[in-house]
């Protein structure tokens, strides 16, 4: 019998996607709030997002049979539900600027490369960017931006793949 969304949240226990919104939300107060000014992160839906990339690992996991996601899948379905959701808000009153059109894609590379490790310094500007514009203007599955999330910190970290 398939379990239904909230079975598979008590499952997982609220405390791990609680633990997840904070370390997001510490990220954002550390690394974007200082830089920008007229956004905010809103914690519903960042909240959303994460409850769904829980749900989605969980589901992939089960599909294939495997007890672990490694921390290139991690990011990625991180990646994907932080574009999806949008949990980064514009002010209703601000001037935007060209990089708030892309902020929860700028978001969403962050964390990705948080839980790879990866300072953002260590990856040419012009990668960034091609991230990003996946990330903004393609459909991405999850299971690729994984491989190319791999190949990334095999090229990083100077390993064979």
């Amino acid at each position: 019998m398939t379990k239904s969304p909230n079975d598979v949240l008590r499952i997982l226990a609220t405390d791990k996607v609680l633990n997840r919104l904070e370390t997001y939300n510490q990220y954002y107060l550390e690394n974007f709030e200082p830089f920008f000014n007229g956004i905010y992160l809103n914690l519903k839906l960042l909240r959303h997002a994460i409850e769904s990339y829980f749900l989605d690992i969980y589901r992939m996991k089960n599909f294939h049979g495997i007890e672990y996601a490694d921390c290139h899948k991690r990011a990625a379905f991180s990646m994907i539900w932080i574009v999806k959701a949008h949990p980064i808000q514009l002010a209703t009153d601000v001037c935007m600027t060209e990089s708030m059109l892309v902020i929860n894609e700028v978001f969403a590379v962050h964390i990705g490369l948080a839980h790879l490790d990866i300072d953002i310094k260590d990856i040419s500007g012009k990668y960034i960017r091609n991230l990003i514009y996946i990330l903004h203007f393609r459909s991405q599955a999850p299971e690729i931006l994984a491989s190319t999330m791999y190949l990334l910190e095999c090229g990083v970290k100077k390993k064979l793949p």
